[in-house]
């Protein structure tokens, strides 16, 4: 009694099996009969050769006016063995570009590393930073008062006035310390900038 409740892999090895018993050119017809007497549903074979076609595991030609199928031993191995090529190459070109990007990382970080210095720098900078704004914002309302205000805080205003040239000063200074530590002044503009000093627009108050 054949067996019952093939599954859809069992069917296509059934099917194949036939091609490689035989390695001969086969009708349709002649595959239907005999994949149906190993237990394949002679209804589904039609659909089994053609998965079977479209995975390359078959093939198909027409001679006069009939299509022949075939497939010999050794062409299911040889498919797989390009297929596992490619999926290596695959995953060699991964690892390349996988390698290459640590490389980089690996550059940028040696380049400019979080050190202590670095860290100093910032907290540096940041307060450099914020005393400046704080300053200048100072100076330009003192600059939008009467004529009697402003006499009256003159020497206040100048003192502000001296105070941002002072930590402008200090922020240049800074830039210096920095180039120097790092050895890159792209590299310190870069950290600067970070930091929200653009020195293509950053001066001292005149």
């Amino acid at each position: 009694m054949p067996p019952r409740g093939m599954s859809a892999e069992d069917k296509r090895k059934t099917v194949l099996h036939l091609f490689h018993e035989s390695a001969k050119p086969w009708l349709l017809k002649d595959v239907e009969k005999a994949a149906a007497k190993r237990g394949v549903v002679f209804q589904a074979v039609k659909d089994v050769v053609q998965s079977l076609i479209d995975d390359s595991l078959v093939h198909v030609d027409k001679i006069g006016t009939s299509n022949w199928y075939w497939s010999f031993p050794g062409e299911a191995s040889a498919k797989l063995r390009h297929e596992v090529g490619s999926m290596d190459a695959q995953i060699a070109a991964l690892e390349a570009e996988c390698a290459q990007l640590d490389e980089r990382l690996e550059k940028a970080a040696a380049e400019f590393p979080q050190t202590e210095e670095r860290q100093m720098a910032e907290v540096m900078l940041q307060s450099a930073t914020e005393e400046n704004d704080r300053l200048k914002k100072e100076l330009e309302s003192f600059a939008s008062g009467d004529a009697a205000v402003l006499e009256t805080i003159r020497g206040g205003k100048e003192n502000c006035h001296e105070a941002v040239n002072r930590w402008t000063d200090n922020t240049f200074l800074l830039k210096s310390w920095v180039e120097k530590k790092c050895g890159d002044r792209e590299q310190a503009a870069k950290f600067f900038k970070e930091h929200g000093v653009n020195f293509n627009n950053f001066d001292y108050l005149e």
